[in-house]
């Protein structure tokens, strides 16, 4: 065999019931002669196979790091009764002052508006002026509104006008472009009223008027008619 070293593999062979060892033919193949080179290889790769290789931890990456919510715990899901309640009510009266802070700034919008204009309704409006949706053109586009208030006569002036709201500045206009530019508004009027139709500038505080489209209504015994509110700087 030369210079490399042999080795033998023995392997001992089992005895029968009588004590005498059985025949090696009988169960195990001839012995194989491996020599130290080829054992160590049959070891490496024995080795090698049955160990799971192992990856190489790879340096964690701060872009690639996802950062996970934490759940809220269940003592601060579960709210105490008295705790839940304290917070219905606050939010209940949170609720209240806002509703009456709105109100309130309603209510002020409303009476300013007011204090501005003149009471024009003190009876049943006709429903062919509540259809009415149309806007007088000025500094402040305001729209036009109901006009009904009780009268006997067949012809109304600027001083019967003066009497009804309570103006003592109230004149007529004559030669106006209401009939081209607010057509619908004289239609209206007309149709409700006995088809007269006047045009009335009411001087208010400042640089503010009205302008009262109105007609009369004998049958009813009223004067009808929109007016609305002008800004005439």
């Amino acid at each position: 065999m030369g210079r490399r070293q042999q080795c033998l593999l023995f392997i001992s062979r089992p005895f029968n019931s009588t004590g005498s060892r059985l025949s090696s033919k009988l169960f195990y193949p001839p012995v194989q002669v491996v020599s130290n080179r080829r054992l160590s290889s049959f070891q490496a790769n024995f080795f090698d196979h049955s160990q799971p290789t192992r990856r190489a931890q790879q340096p964690a990456s701060k872009t690639s790091h996802i950062a996970v919510p934490k759940a809220p715990s269940f003592h601060r899901l579960c709210k105490s009764p008295a705790r839940t309640m304290s917070s219905d009510a606050d939010y209940a009266a949170f609720l209240d002052k806002a509703n009456q802070d709105t109100g309130s700034a309603q209510a002020q919008d409303a009476s300013q508006k007011k204090s501005h204009g003149t009471q024009s309704v003190n009876t049943a409006v006709p429903r062919v002026l509540k259809q009415v949706e149309e806007y007088y053109v000025s500094d402040s586009d305001e729209p036009f509104e109901p006009v009904a208030l009780e009268f006997e006569g067949n012809s109304v002036s600027a001083d019967d006008l003066k009497k009804l709201i309570g103006s003592d500045k109230v004149e007529e206009v004559e030669g106006t472009s209401f009939e081209g530019q607010y057509k619908k508004v004289m239609d209206a009027v007309k149709q409700a009223g006995n088809g007269t139709v006047k045009v009335f500038r009411v001087e208010l505080k400042g640089t503010r008027a009205e302008y009262y489209v109105v007609a009369v209504d004998d049958k009813e015994g009223r004067i009808v008619g929109l007016k609305a509110l002008a800004v005439e700087s």
